[in-house]
């Protein structure tokens, strides 16, 4: 017997299921495909029910009613998921391979409830393989069902937690995943009704269904605000942001890292919690905003200020890492060569004129005068050599980007130690010390340093000793001379990194040092020699353990 007003019913589920996937489908937003092939299995499932109790289809749904009902519900909750990853930006993209995990999952479950379904009805006998496929089948349908709720959860964070979606449409979205993800309900108390009730409880429920995709897609513009679009935006300015961002929860735990802070600390982007913030990066517990603290980094040592800022009413902190090196570069290097023009070259220049003078004006005997004019040359020369230092070390200090190429310290410090300096030059190294780093920085370090034991000595000959080492982070080089010593003033200033009126440097190199030092991400120390002397150490990171992009000069 026919009825007509099924069959009415069956054509117009079918009808709005291809009204809204055609809808939805020609809008390129995110989540828009696979909610036009949900609302087309579920307009599909719905018309065969319909059609099957109309007599006007010869379908015997008696027959295969729980297994029909069961295999369509696991892909419209695994396409509801997927739906709701894309809409809201808060899960996996769904790529072509996980398209094939969603057809994979599906297809299992609904070949697992089939085999059950055939073992219940007596059609198959399969002993111990049956229990296991009760098993695989109670695991698969508490998957799927699972994977339903997540999508409902999300939704509603979305819309209360971080208010991406209008409340109308969130409502929507909320009851048609409630509708979705409860459908083995109303199939398993619609079948303890008995006789045909099974299929009316699950076609109204249906129809609720299709008919809310209906509302969505014709009478709101949920697509056209999707939920990604604020949620993706945050996380796209965060990863944007050219500034580390580290938030950890009260204890300390991480809970997320920007792109910046994951490459400047080398931190693991999975299983942040199994991670402190001590775990990647050695900070004060209250840091000042103004003083920079030096912090190991995957390119070296660098100097930050670091902003803490406390979030969500206390229950966590989120700090901002500001890599302040090279604007205290720059800003050290304007101090040191205003000291240089108002000082030193002033200073040498009076007494250039103050011997130069009396030799003018014949007041001096010969051997007098020749004197006068050795110390004309000696500091005429010394400003050579302070012009080619600054020269030399124009193109590390301002140069975009330094070279990483493989280069061997040991071999870069015979070159120097064989550049025809002055003194007794001892070298003790290994055969050879590897690293990727910039070959003309290290040979412009080793060069002042040589330079500086050797010109500011009182010994008639200079002894020196270069020693290089391998260390777990790159190379170390030590230069030990037997002269008066560094100064503690001229360590000062440079361990402090700022000169001033009454306290500054005699010089330029050892500033040329640091700067080159800090631009390789090195560390810059001081020791005495025993019995007499001074020991500078340099310590150089491997850039070839480095995953961070190359650290630009910045105007440097």
């Amino acid at each position: 017997m026919i009825r007509p007003v099924w069959t009415v019913l069956g054509v117009i589920v079918l009808g709005a299921g291809v009204l809204i996937a055609g809808r939805t489908a020609r809008r390129e937003h995110p989540g828009a495909v696979p909610y036009a092939l949900v609302a087309m299995l579920l307009a599909g499932l719905g018309a065969t029910i319909a059609l099957g109790r109309s007599g006007a289809v010869p379908i015997e749904l008696d027959a295969v009613s729980e297994l029909l009902l069961i295999g369509g519900y696991a892909f419209a909750s695994l396409l509801w998921i997927a739906f709701v990853f894309e809409y809201t930006g808060r899960g996996p993209a769904i790529t072509p391979w996980r398209w094939v995990v969603i057809v994979v999952l599906g297809g299992l479950t609904v070949a697992s409830t089939a085999v059950t379904w055939g073992q219940q009805t007596g059609r198959i006998r399969l002993g111990l393989l049956g229990q296991l496929s009760y098993l695989t089948t109670f695991g698969l349908q508490v998957t799927v069902f699972s994977l339903g709720l997540l999508g409902v959860i999300l939704l509603v964070r979305s819309a209360v937690a971080y208010d991406d979606l209008p409340l109308g449409s969130a409502v929507a979205f909320v009851f048609a995943g409630v509708g979705i993800s409860f459908l083995p309900l109303s199939i398993g108390y619609g079948g303890r009704v008995g006789g045909a009730s099974i299929y009316g409880v699950v076609f109204l429920q249906l129809i609720a269904i299709i008919a809310v995709f209906a509302w969505i897609s014709f009478g709101t513009d949920a697509f056209e605000r999707a939920a990604a679009a604020g949620h993706l935006a945050r996380e796209t300015a965060l990863d944007a942001m050219s500034a580390p961002v580290i938030v950890v929860d009260r204890t300390g735990r991480l809970l997320d890292v920007n792109r910046a802070a994951a490459d400047t600390f080398g931190v693991g982007t999975t299983r942040l919690r199994d991670q402190s913030l001590a775990d990647v990066v050695d900070i004060p517990k209250d840091p000042s905003v103004e003083q920079p603290i030096t912090l190991e980094t995957t390119a070296g040592r660098r100097e930050f200020v670091v902003d803490r800022t406390a979030i969500d009413e206390g229950r966590g902190r989120a700090y901002r890492f500001e890599d302040v090196t090279d604007r205290r570069t720059r800003e050290q290097r304007i101090q040191v060569l205003n000291r240089v023009i108002r000082h030193n070259l002033r200073n040498d220049l009076d007494a250039i004129r103050g011997f130069a003078e009396p030799i003018r004006d014949g007041e001096l005997p010969a051997a007098e005068a020749s004197q006068y004019v050795d110390r004309i040359g000696t500091l005429a020369s010394g400003l050579v050599e302070l012009a080619d230092a600054v020269e030399r070390s124009e193109r590390v200090l301002t140069e975009a980007r330094l070279d990483r190429e493989a280069c061997d310290l040991v071999a870069i410090v015979r070159s120097v130690a064989d550049g025809g300096v002055d003194g007794d030059i001892t070298l003790d190294t290994p055969a050879s010390v590897k690293l990727r780093s910039d070959r003309d920085a290290i040979e412009l370090v080793v060069v002042e340093l040589l330079e500086n034991a050797v010109t500011h000595t009182d010994r008639e000959t200079p002894s020196v000793t270069i020693r290089v080492r391998s260390t777990a982070a790159g190379g170390r080089i030590e230069v030990a001379d037997d002269g008066p010593g560094i100064p503690p003033e001229e360590r000062a200033v440079l361990l402090d990194g700022e000169e001033t009126p009454v306290r500054h440097g005699s010089g330029i190199g050892l500033w040329l040092v640091y700067w080159t030092v800090t631009r390789l991400g090195g560390d810059l120390s001081f020791g005495d020699r025993e019995p007499r002397g001074s020991v500078v150490v340099v310590d150089l990171p491997d850039f070839a353990t480095s995953s961070r992009p190359e650290r630009t000069a910045e105007g440097t």
